[in-house]
């Protein structure tokens, strides 16, 4: 057990994120990010959560809160290696994505992270895709696969859609796990 809980403070002092005292305080570490391809990207200005019809909004989210951590690396989990390009859907084909992004109870029964940023558009040379805001999706007729949709920065009606076979219930689980520990639902 005890092998267990300094594997624990040594991943979280590793990550640079948070470590843990003797006395159980908390402690953050403000650590600069590694320059990489991502480091370019825009700062995300809001993390919306949708479980059933309760919906949460994080403003301003920190950069290592892990759903927002999984999410990103989720997304390019999905455009580099195994997600199936479905093509580019209207923003009115996905109902979700039309309400407004406040926390509260929606009208649809929608599983969904949002992640809401500011357009990036990458410079020449630069070995990334044009974006907005990314969005991981559960869908009624494929309960089995997420779904990950990326924003158009030049044509906000339009998103690409990647389908991830057989990581439905992982978003399911990622979602009511950082729910039951920040929220307490």
């Amino acid at each position: 057990m005890k092998k267990c809980i300094l594997l624990l403070i040594l991943l979280g002092i590793a990550s640079g994120c948070s470590a843990v005292s003797s006395q159980g305080e908390h402690h953050h570490e403000q650590v600069p990010a590694p320059q990489s391809e991502d480091s370019q990207a825009a700062e995300v200005e809001k993390l919306v959560v949708q479980r059933g019809h309760d919906r949460f909004v994080f403003e301003k989210p920190w950069r290592c809160m892990g759903i927002l951590v999984n999410a990103e690396d989720f997304y390019r989990f999905a455009y580099r290696r195994v997600g199936e390009e479905l093509g580019v859907t209207n923003e009115r084909e996905l109902p979700f994505l039309q309400e407004k992004l406040e926390e509260g109870t929606s009208q649809y029964d929608d599983t969904y992270i949002r992640i809401v940023q500011k357009p990036f558009i990458p410079e020449s040379g630069v070995n990334e895709f044009p974006r907005k805001d990314i969005v991981i999706y559960l869908d009624p007729q494929n309960p089995t696969d997420a779904f990950v949709g990326v924003q158009d920065p030049h044509n906000l009606d339009e998103w690409k859609i990647y389908q991830v076979k057989d990581y439905g219930d992982w978003v399911k689980k990622d979602i009511d796990l950082y729910l039951a520990l920040h929220t307490g639902l």
